[in-house]
């Protein structure tokens, strides 16, 4: 049970059309995004981070890859919300399910790139509090990205770095659209449940 309620839609003063915005992109209301509207200019702040982060049309990262990111990220986290929302919004822009079941094993899976090996390690060192990505993780995703996909891949971190906190703390409820997708498509989020 969330520690704040959500507001109704139409009671989310002044972000109703961001949020809306939001669900047509996903196919569902994000019960983070109406909480958050408890204060609208937090949410649309919020808002306009994941327009510009994991929702541009213009980013120089493909979105495969930046929800990827965004799932490593959420999974390293533990936060249950967000993991769930990564996998979905990775398996709606175009991330393979075997790359998605297979995500814990990026290491050593013949599926990942070395591209993509060296954005998920960074995804998990980087995504911790305190960020523990050394200087050779960095060096690596260097060798394979150029400086404005670097700041885009540390933007997606940093976005679900707040996300993961903000619907860990307020235990976020999973929107049943979310769960029907999850349960259809054998979700398992943590790396114990994956082993």
């Amino acid at each position: 049970m969330p520690h704040i309620a959500p507001l109704a839609l139409e009671d989310t003063q002044g972000v109703a059309g961001d949020i809306a915005w939001l669900a047509s992109a996903t196919g569902f209301t994000a019960n983070s995004m109406l909480t958050l509207s408890h204060r609208p200019e937090i949410a649309q702040a919020v808002l306009g981070l994941i327009r510009a982060v994991v929702r541009n049309p213009d980013g120089t990262v493909e979105p495969a890859l930046r929800w990827m990111i965004a799932h490593v990220t959420s999974l390293s986290n533990g936060c249950t919300y967000c993991s769930a929302h990564t996998f979905k919004n990775g398996a709606d822009n175009g991330v393979p399910p075997d790359k998605l079941d297979a995500i814990w094993s990026f290491e050593t899976s013949e599926i990942f790139s070395d591209a993509e090996r060296a954005a998920l390690r960074v995804a998990v060192t980087g995504g911790q509090c305190p960020s523990y990505a050394s200087a050779e993780d960095m060096a690596d995703l260097r060798r394979h990205f150029s400086d404005a996909q670097v700041v885009e891949i540390g933007a997606v971190i940093a976005l679900f770095g707040f996300n993961n906190r903000w619907n860990a703390l307020m235990e976020t409820d999973i929107e049943p659209q979310v769960t029907e997708f999850l349960e259809k498509n054998n979700f398992r989020g943590t790396k114990e449940e994956r082993d």
